[in-house]
């Protein structure tokens, strides 16, 4: 076993940085607050290896990328069967062949793979054979791994959870990002915040922006493969300095503050989209595209049109519409902050995670939240 706390290791193949990988982050951070031992697996060069390393976890390089890499397999061999984790959790594809098929092999007590998209899955047998249990970050998602064969009872959905004390909503906040990006008062600001990647839809976000009158103004907060074609579509529709791109934002929970209505054009792929909460929390009302995870994460949500992606008159009438509720009273922000904190808590996350690490024998005692926790050493 991994020593006197639980050691709980997380595997990621992944590069890039966005709503899967500070998933990821915050389960290593609430665990490490009970007092599990806490790990991770990416590769040396990949954001989040960077990221975890700065906060004093303890972080092992391997490759991944590519299934045929031998020096790889043969390292997960040695690194997993040195620490001898209690649980593996895996998360996107090639991490979860390569460090589900070894942890099988080495006999780990609980493997663990996490699916946090909606796409379809190629083939089951990597779901089927090696993890003992499958969370998946929304129900939707849940419903499509069981329509592929795959035995329900071995499937939980565990929505990512937010931190809503930090996603307030703050009139200095608003000042200062409205002040620093040229936005008067009087401006209707429309913003999405995402990585600007194909199925975030942001063709649309554009083309509906283009057609919206002089007072709104519109702001895509994020970077990604995809920022200077946009950024180019953007200028070639005559929208230059009525949308700006700001790129990656530390500090994100400013920019909701300075909001009107938040525009969330993703089409497919996601699980329980953490800007859609976060906007919620703040009190935005919002135009959604229809997905069933979307639909799911804002299911009785008030001060929400639904839209058909790519119906640009249906979203210029929707955000029109919904200028008239783009004066939130205070009392009505503070609710929707406490309903978020009620049903997507980041505690609630971790807390359902606990418990089915419980199930498995795996547990750990509770410690103050403020504690680092258990350190990992090996």
């Amino acid at each position: 076993m991994g020593g006197a706390a639980p050691l709980i290791l997380h595997t990621e193949c992944s590069d890039g940085w966005g709503g899967q990988e500070i998933r990821i982050m915050e389960e290593l951070r609430g665990m490490r607050r009970y007092g599990y031992a806490t790990a991770l697996i990416a590769p040396q060069h990949s954001r989040i290896f960077s990221r975890a390393q700065a906060e004093g976890f303890k972080v092992h390089a391997v490759r991944f990328g590519n299934k045929g890499h031998l020096p790889s397999w043969v390292r997960l061999f040695r690194l997993i069967g040195r620490i001898k984790p209690d649980v593996v959790n895996t998360h996107s594809s090639d991490d979860s062949w390569m460090a589900g098929f070894v942890a099988r092999m080495l006999r780990v007590p609980l493997i663990v793979r996490t699916r946090h998209v909606s796409t379809p899955i190629g083939s089951g047998f990597s779901y089927k054979v090696f993890p003992h249990l499958i969370l998946t970050t929304s129900q939707a998602i849940r419903e499509g791994l069981i329509a592929r064969g795959i035995a329900q009872e071995r499937i939980v959905a565990v929505p990512t959870g937010i931190d809503s004390n930090r996603f307030r909503f703050s009139s200095s906040w608003r000042k200062e990002i409205r002040e620093k990006h040229g936005f008067s008062e009087e401006d209707i600001v429309v913003g999405n915040i995402c990585v600007l990647r194909s199925w975030k839809g942001l063709d649309f976000f554009i083309e509906t922006a283009a057609q919206m009158p002089q007072r709104f103004k519109f702001i895509l907060v994020g970077d990604g493969p995809r920022r200077q074609r946009l950024q180019d579509k953007a200028r070639g529709m005559g929208l230059e300095g009525r949308l700006i791109f700001p790129g990656h934002q530390e500090e994100i929970e400013k920019y909701f503050s300075a909001l009107d209505l938040y525009f969330f054009t993703s089409y497919a792929n996601e699980g329980v989209p953490q800007s859609l909460l976060q906007a919620q929390s703040v009190g935005l009302p919002m135009v959604v595209c229809r997905t069933p995870s979307v639909l799911e994460t804002l299911q009785g949500e008030e001060g929400v049109a639904e839209v058909e992606y790519g119906n640009v008159a249906s979203a210029c009438a929707a955000l029109t519409t919904a200028v008239r509720m783009i004066r939130v009273p205070d009392d009505t922000r503070k609710e929707k902050n406490e309903r978020v904190k009620a049903k997507h808590s980041i505690e609630s996350m971790v807390g359902k995670i606990r418990e089915l690490y419980g199930q498995w024998g795996i547990g750990a005692p509770g410690v103050p939240q403020n504690s680092l926790g258990v350190a990992h050493t090996k």
